[in-house]
């Protein structure tokens, strides 16, 4: 008996109290309020757009702002809610009514209202400075959310890698909507619709790999 005692104690000796997490909610609050600030501070770097005036007037560009910045929300609280062991796979489907709001709200602004390439138009130089707001929204924002993820252990790391790079996407695009202006229909393609694309394939893939847990073999 006393030898089982001292192999108890030997193995319960050197324990440390494990920090529990923020619950979900409060956690996706932390990385939005981070988003917010990301954005914030590339405005304040790059300016906002400079027909910001007449899009606040523009219901068809509220319909695309709203349904991106929902998406980030919602997709980063499911992503929080999803890898934890008692949550329905049914967070999964949290972001799609926002998302076809964003979808929406794009289609309509870009295909319904086709515009040509204005003949001299800056193209060049002008998506440049569209891909670099989205590069500079999405890396934090992406590396962020996901060390916080990483520390959850997510138990459903491909939903969770999948609906965190849907959030970085959409985060990305709402900061590109408001500080560029994009008005030729194939060029709103060209930095829209192939950067979130992007995003959404390197981040469901690369970090469905990186969430997934494997514990260290035994000697």
């Amino acid at each position: 008996m006393a030898a089982t005692d001292d192999l108890i104690d030997s193995l319960a000796g050197g324990l440390v109290p494990v920090r529990r997490l923020r619950p979900p909610a409060v956690r996706a609050l932390g990385c939005v309020l981070l988003a917010v600030a990301v954005i914030a501070l590339l405005a304040w770097g790059r300016g906002l757009r400079g027909d910001l005036a007449d899009r606040l007037r523009d219901a068809a560009w509220w319909v695309q702002i709203a349904g991106a910045f929902l998406t980030a929300i919602t997709a980063t609280l499911a992503a929080f809610e999803i890898g934890l062991p008692d949550r329905s796979r049914l967070w999964l489907a949290l972001p799609l009514p926002a998302a076809a709001l964003w979808l929406y709200g794009f289609a309509f602004g870009c295909l319904g209202h086709w515009i040509a390439i204005p003949a001299g138009a800056p193209v060049v130089r002008d998506s440049v400075r569209c891909l670099e707001t989205i590069v500079m929204a999405s890396v934090p924002l992406g590396l962020a959310l996901w060390l916080m993820l990483r520390r959850a252990r997510p138990l459903e790391p491909g939903g969770t890698a999948w609906l965190a790079a849907l959030a970085v996407a959409a985060y990305a695009d709402t900061a590109h909507l408001l500080m560029h202006v994009v008005q030729a229909s194939s060029l709103v393609l060209a930095v829209n619709l192939l950067p979130v694309t992007a995003i959404l394939l390197v981040g469901g893939l690369a970090g469905r790999r990186g969430l997934s847990f494997s514990p260290a073999p035994r000697a």
